[in-house]
């Protein structure tokens, strides 16, 4: 059976993606050998393309039997000849490959995605896109000043991992950064989560997912900016060696941090990652993160939030993620919650009085941003979907990934 799909005229995004992901679905419904859309320009052929491949992903897990795919061998995309077309679907493909790998990263255990493992994913990556990759251990770490990183840690018995991965084209003028945060699994440490909020925690490294699916594309996509990706990896687990509510730690920027809630890890490994990517004094810098549970309760399961020193770089951001088919809200820094994480004993504590959870950690983070162009999106409503829709499938979702790309192609 050959299902046929066309457009009488040039769609909007979202009727494009539509349009996808029901033929998609169809196809799988009735075991189609193939599909075939005649999309109205290359426009739409490339929401198209992208949206297909996203709704044709299905994360085959670690089954003993796995299910057949029942997606259609054959997809064709009418018309699609001309050199803008054929631009197009490269484009397409490439964006949507980098988010399925991200998705494949947050979908596997938290026993096989280790840090060691994400550093040896980035070493691949890093070979296969002939980038320059630095992977830090303990040691390093300690040179460095991570005491952030190495705070969380200290709990486990998976040793933390710091990767940097770098871009360098001929020819490039601007430098962008992009952070990830790493946390394989996150109990919460000695501030232990309910069992039935760690079920997900396995996703809260999706951050870091997101800085290798885009680093898995920038040179097939031809990015002109030079771009450097940081990952900060650890599980934060509980044991007798674990970080305790009233430690301090010391960042790699010389803050110190009071740590009253050690289930508020991930703000303490992105100090370090976010003032060592400083360093190196990008043009503009943004990191992904699981930050918050509050960010769910304010914008709910598909927006995820932007918080900005910038407000270029916000529009920017925003503009790329519409493009993407990806949803940023924008929440403000507010000064008057600033005094929320002030210290008695220490520069910074990691955690507020309980209210504006989401603003309160960009807020902290903004203390590692070393006064540049730098946003906080906190993905932690968005990084897995719950329900299906269009190009999306229960499970991962890549968030983060194109926007990230699109707003590189951008510039």
């Amino acid at each position: 059976m050959e299902i046929v799909l066309g457009s009488g005229q040039a769609d909007a995004t979202r009727q494009a993606r539509s349009m996808a992901d029901i033929a998609m679905s169809r196809a799988r419904e009735v075991n189609a050998r193939s599909v075939a859309i005649l999309p109205p320009n290359a426009t739409t052929l490339e929401i198209l393309a992208e949206t297909l491949d996203l709704a044709a992903y299905r994360f085959q897990g670690l089954a003993s039997r796995r299910a057949r795919d029942k997606r259609p061998d054959r997809i064709v995309l009418l018309g699609s000849r001309s050199a803008a077309a054929q631009a197009a679907l490269t484009r397409a493909r490439a964006l949507a490959a980098a988010a399925c790998l991200a998705r494949d990263l947050v979908n596997l255990p938290a026993d096989v995605v280790t840090p060691s493992h994400l550093a040896a994913t980035a070493r691949r990556i890093a070979k296969q896109q002939r980038l320059q990759v630095k992977v830090f251990d303990e040691r390093r770490l300690r040179s460095l000043g991570m005491g952030g990183l190495l705070g969380v840690a200290r709990g486990s018995v998976q040793p933390p991992r710091f990767i940097e991965l770098i871009y360098r084209p001929r020819g490039a003028t601007r430098r962008i950064a992009i952070v990830g945060k790493g946390i394989t699994f996150d109990s919460g440490g000695l501030s232990l989560k309910p069992s039935e909020s760690m079920q997900t925690q396995k996703k809260d490294m999706a951050g870091a997912a997101v800085v290798l699916g885009v680093m898995s594309a920038v040179r097939q996509l031809g990015i002109g900016a030079e771009v450097r990706g940081y990952i900060a990896s650890t599980e934060n687990m509980p044991s007798g060696s674990a970080i305790k509510p009233g430690d301090v730690v010391r960042a790699c920027n010389g803050k110190t941090i009071e740590v009253l809630n050690t289930d508020a890890e991930g703000r303490l490994v992105l100090a370090d990652a976010l003032s060592y990517a400083a360093r190196a004094k990008p043009d503009a810098m943004f990191d992904f993160a699981t930050l918050t549970g509050a960010v769910r309760t304010a914008l709910g399961p598909r927006y995820a939030a932007i918080l900005s020193t910038n407000a270029a770089l916000t529009r920017q951001l925003m503009e790329a993620a519409t493009a993407a088919g990806e949803n940023l809200w924008e929440l403000p820094l507010a000064e008057e919650y600033r005094h929320d994480i002030d210290s008695s004993i220490a520069d910074l504590k990691n955690t507020g009085e309980g209210h504006s959870g989401t603003i309160i950690g960009g807020l902290f983070l903004r203390e590692f941003s070393a006064g540049l162009p730098w946003a906080h999106i906190d993905c932690s409503s968005t990084a897995v979907a719950e329900k299906p829709f269009p190009g999306q499938a229960r499970g991962a979702s890549g968030f983060g990934v194109r926007t990230t790309l699109r707003y590189l192609l951008n510039l």
